[in-house]
């Protein structure tokens, strides 16, 4: 089911579904992020597709100079993968939701803990907003494990994943800035 929940202090408000926890209750998050880790139990039903390892992470950015927006997306998702450690960086998915919107689906190979023999695949359900008039970029990343070596044969979206990047979509469209204090 979940709800709108307010975050940033209550200045942004976006979809977050139930059964996700704040991680600022477990470790210390930058002023910049609001983290949420997927806390859902075996005996808990949600009906929305996603699994059990998810997390979610909302950052907010200083405006990359970018050619379009598409640019600038792909330029967020290339740090991601830098701080990632990544190897490999493949685009699944990759679309324009409204003027100021997009967003992808990105595979990269990560070596877990900085080592190679440790090399695990993460899916990426990336969203980007665009807020000009505070000159911020809004990065929303919906992180699925994913323990396939191919996760798309075809253009369909594994469940999994297309229940996470339904998730992202969502977050995407009911983001919204309640109080613009938080960017001065």
């Amino acid at each position: 089911m979940g709800a709108n929940a307010g975050l940033y202090g209550g200045a942004i408000t976006t979809y977050l579904p139930d059964g996700f926890l704040d991680a600022s209750l477990l470790r210390e998050v930058p002023d910049t992020q609001e983290v949420y880790v997927n806390s859902r139990q075996d005996d808990e039903s949600y009906d929305d597709g996603l699994g059990k390892n998810e997390s979610v992470v909302i950052d907010l950015l200083e405006r990359v100079d970018a050619g379009d927006d598409f640019e600038a997306l792909k330029e967020h998702v290339m740090e991601i993968a830098s701080f990632d450690s990544s190897s490999d960086v493949k685009f699944a998915r990759l679309e324009q939701l409204a003027d100021n919107q997009q967003a992808c689906v990105v595979v990269e190979s990560v070596n877990k803990w900085g080592k190679r023999e440790l090399n695990e695949t993460v899916v990426l359900c990336v969203g980007l907003i665009r807020l000009a008039d505070v000159a911020t970029d809004v990065v929303i990343t919906v992180h699925v494990p994913w323990s396939q070596n191919e996760p798309f044969a075809g253009q369909e979206l594994p469940a999994p994943i297309a229940a996470a990047y339904r998730l992202l979509l969502r977050m995407v469209s009911e983001f919204k800035v309640v109080d613009k204090s938080l960017f001065v």
